[in-house]
């Protein structure tokens, strides 16, 4: 991936990187510090992971242009590099069509168990095929 491709910016602890239903624009890495990835409610949340120093997080709305499924927050002082989804997506089209499906049949399967969890705490109506 190219440097000249991503953006760097700085957050500050509890800052808002993106909410959850946000189009998925882009991906970011981690270059400094943490960020906590988390679904539901900021008073009632459920905290899917934390991201740190060299991790990448809100890949999966690139893959499948589908809105963010959780929100995410600086833990402290962060620096992050975003890369655009354009930039991405340049990458994936040139990709192996069976691993392009591979990752797309895996996303699907993490947004299921995500809706499953939401239907369990209440947050949302059970699905009709449930």
């Amino acid at each position: 991936m190219a440097s000249a491709a991503f953006q760097r910016r700085s957050f500050a602890p509890g800052e808002t990187i993106f909410n959850e239903g946000d189009p998925g624009d882009s991906l970011y890495v981690v270059e400094q510090g943490a960020v906590r990835i988390w679904r539901g409610r900021a008073d009632h949340p459920t905290v899917i992971g934390r991201v740190e120093a060299g991790g990448v997080f809100g890949e999966m709305a690139i893959f499948d242009r589908k809105p963010r499924m959780a929100h995410a927050t600086a833990l402290e002082d962060c620096v992050l590099m975003r890369m655009p989804t354009s930039i991405l997506r340049e990458s994936l089209y040139g990709a192996d069509p069976l691993l392009r499906q591979l990752v797309q049949i895996l996303i699907d399967n993490i947004r299921t168990m995500a809706r499953r969890l939401d239907e369990l705490e209440g947050r949302v109506p059970p699905a009709a095929d449930a």
